[in-house]
Formats: structure tokens, sequence, C-alpha cells
């Protein structure tokens, strides 16, 4: 360090030029993924912009609702089932067509289950169906349900393609489904602005994610061909590594989607679109975490020990939120208005609070990393628990009087309670031994 005639402390030459060394280090790995997040966040942002304009507040929170109840249902069965493919894939096990298989089934069973949910009597005639747009169920949310099931063999795909470092391909998967997305979301809305032509363009979406996954990881399967006896040995491999992710993902639920559901029954449709609104300009800030993640699990699951997690952090995580904070500040409301429309300004504060919360997420994401490859990953369900509670007392408390600011309230406390306490467990449980 060098000294100012002031006595303050500057970085040396030698120190930046490490520092910038790091930096560059670490964009030359993950540069692929660097460069299809971006293009995913900026095609998101031009979506969520097209959509809204599109269909207007009202009816941008009937989209999001009837969309997330299959989004909860559907998660709860495989979100994360990479991970636990990619554990045993790290125990020198591949089930290629195993994990095909298991996905298929966990799909068809929230299939089923989504049936259930939208044939029910006491849904459909009922105010309940007022919420989600439907009075009887159409053939277009059938086949978004049916794509719903294509789109859980990306889980395999992810974990395959991960393991064997190939993030260009993860990336290729990535950002060609996104545009294949937006494409069919502009024409589409573009002949037809409904919620059925949103659905449909949905459903392009989960058999392009799907598919072309399995098509870009199947170079990497292995030779054998799928048996009933192979498949019980990849269900017994998996056992506990599932049970304790269902546990942690079906608990970490409830806020991700629950939210939109509370508000559409305690205010109206209409906030639920300017909540969801704010809650999509700070999700891009996701796909930092969703470019990192890759890149760490591969460094964890092959124990390089070169890599050091607080030099990440110092060096790119700190910096980055920080900055990210400065323009969601100074230039929210432009940001809102240029996106949107001066009916979506409401959301301004609503935003902010929730970008508490989501900077939490990214400066500790790298966690929940730790803690899977540590078989600790139990730590995280319990994180989750907190998350959930915490959320639902205070969005309860909230959401009556203080309407989407409450809900934004309720979120982002619960993100940064429960990050904190996976942090404790992991300066007891890691950083100590």
């Amino acid at each position: 360090m060098a000294c100012t005639g002031s006595g303050v402390q500057i970085p040396s030459a030698p120190q930046t030029n490490m520092n910038l060394k790091y930096i560059r280090e670490i964009f030359n790995q993950t540069k692929d993924l660097i460069g299809s997040q971006s293009a995913i966040a900026i095609i998101s942002i031009i979506q969520v912009s097209f959509v809204v304009k599109q269909l207007g507040p009202a009816k941008y929170g009937a989209v999001v609702l009837l969309i997330a109840v299959p989004s909860l249902i559907f998660r709860a069965s495989h979100a994360r089932n990479s991970d636990v493919n990619l554990l045993t894939l790290k125990d020198g096990k591949n089930f290629y067509f195993e994990s095909i298989f298991f996905n298929l089934i966990t799909g068809i069973g929230s299939f089923i289950f989504c049936l259930i949910i939208f044939t029910n009597p006491l849904i459909i005639n009922s105010s309940i169906g007022d919420y989600f747009g439907i009075e009887t169920l159409s053939s277009i949310l059938i086949i978004y349900l049916i794509t719903r099931i294509i789109q859980t063999f990306s889980e395999t795909s992810k974990s395959i393609l991960i393991f064997n470092n190939d993030l260009r391909r993860y990336s290729i998967l990535e950002v060609s489904t996104v545009v294949v997305r937006f494409i069919a979301i502009v024409l589409l809305l573009l002949n037809d602005p409904s919620i059925e032509n949103y659905l449909l363009a949905q459903s392009i979406y989960g058999i392009s994610f799907g598919l072309f996954g399995l098509y870009l990881s199947n170079k990497y399967h292995d030779s054998s061909n799928f048996k009933i006896q192979h498949f019980k040995t990849y269900l017994k491999a998996i056992k506990s590594s599932y049970g304790k992710i269902r546990y942690d993902q079906i608990i970490g639920l409830v806020p991700q989607h629950f939210d939109v559901i509370l508000l559409a029954v305690v205010v109206d449709i209409q906030t639920v679109g300017i909540y969801q609104f704010a809650k999509r300009l700070v999700e891009p800030i996701n796909y930092l975490v969703v470019t990192f993640n890759p890149w760490l699990q591969n460094k964890l699951q092959s124990e390089d020990k070169d890599f050091k997690i607080a030099s990440f952090f110092k060096q790119i995580l700190l910096p980055t939120s920080l900055l990210l904070f400065g323009i969601y500040f100074i230039f929210g409301k432009n940001l809102i208005v240029f996106i949107g429309n001066e009916e979506f300004l409401n959301s301004f504060m609503p935003m902010m609070v929730l970008l508490i919360g989501f900077i939490t997420y990214l400066l500790s994401f790298w966690i929940r990393q730790y803690l899977l490859f540590s078989d600790l990953i139990q730590f995280h369900a319990y994180g989750r628990i907190i998350y959930s509670l915490v959320f639902l007392v205070l969005a309860i408390l909230l959401s009556d009087s203080l309407s989407s600011l409450g809900i934004a309230i309720a979120l982002s406390s619960a993100m940064v309670l429960q990050k904190i306490f996976e942090y404790t467990i992991y300066l007891i449980k890691i950083k100590s031994n």
C-alpha cells in the first residue's frame, strides 16, 4: 500500500495489477457464461417491457398468477435436480438415461397434480377462478403443462454440462432457448395480446429447453442402455441427496410464488402486476448468480485448491453489488417509465426494497454451494424455513396495509435473515474446520 501526504492509504501498483489479473482470470474462465447471461438479462428486460405494454397491469397480473401455480408444483418436484445428478457424477456414476427417466416421472406427477388443482370445482366455480383467469380448463393450458414435463429434462443436461466443464454448451443452451421464447412471445402477442398466446410462447420455450438440452449433453452419456435394474441403482444413489434437496426447495417455494397469490387475494390483480413488474426489474441480478453458479460448482466438485472465495467476494461480488445499487437508486424511476410506462411508477419503492434482498442473495449465493458439496445442504433447508416463516408472518401483517410494498418488505427481510443464518453455519461448520 502507498501512503498520501494526508495519511490516506491507496493501493500500490503491484496490488492493483494483482487485482486486475485476478479479475481478468475470472473473466476468462466465465466469459461464455457472462456473455450468455448478459444477453439473457437484456432480452428479459426487453421482453418484460414488451409484455407489460401489450397486456397492461391487470392482464399481466393474471398471467403471472396463472403461471405461478404450475411453477410452484413443478419446481417442488424437480427444481435443482441437476444438483442431485451432479453429486452422483462426482461419485463417479453416470446415470444419463436413468436421470432423464426420473425427470419424466416427476414431470408427469406434477402434471397430474396441476390437473387436479385446475379442474377442482372449488376453484373453477368460485372467485378463485377469477384470479386464475379461467372458467374451464383450456387446451392451451394443458399444452403448457405438458411442455413443463419436457422442460424437466434440462435438469439432466445442466448437470452433465457443468460436470464436464462444458460451459460453452451450457451457455448456448440457456441463451438460445431464451431467444426462442422472446421471438415466440413477440410474434404471438403482436398477433393477439392474450393470456393464451403468452402461455403458448412459454410452451415453445419449455419444449426447446428440454429437447435442445438433451441434444447438447448427449455426447457425454454412458454407453450402457437403460435398464430397470440400473434405474433402481440410480434411485438408491440419489435417495439421500434428493430428499435433502427436495425438502430444501419445497420450503423455499412459498415466498417465491406465494407472494403474488397472497396479493391477488388480499388486494387485487392489478397490484399483482405492479409488484411483479418491480420484481422482474431486479431479477436480472439473479443472472449474475446463474453466471457464477456453474463455474463455482465445477471448482468445488473438482476441489480446486487455488480457488479462494474471499478474493472472489471482495474483488468481484462486492464492487458489482455497490455499482448495481447505485444504478437502481439513481435511475430507477427512469428505468420504470422506459421499460413500462407511468402506470407502473408505483413499483419504484417495492423495487428498491426488493433490491436489498436480491443484492444480499448475490453477495452470499456461494454459501449454498459450499453447504451442498460439504454434505450440509440440510442447513440451507433450515435457512429456508426461516425464510418462509419470516415471509409469511410479515406478508400477512403488512400486505393489507402496505399492499405491494408490504410484500416486498416481507420478501427482502426473509432473504436477509436466511443468509445471515447460512453464513453463521458456514463459519461454524466449514470455515472453522
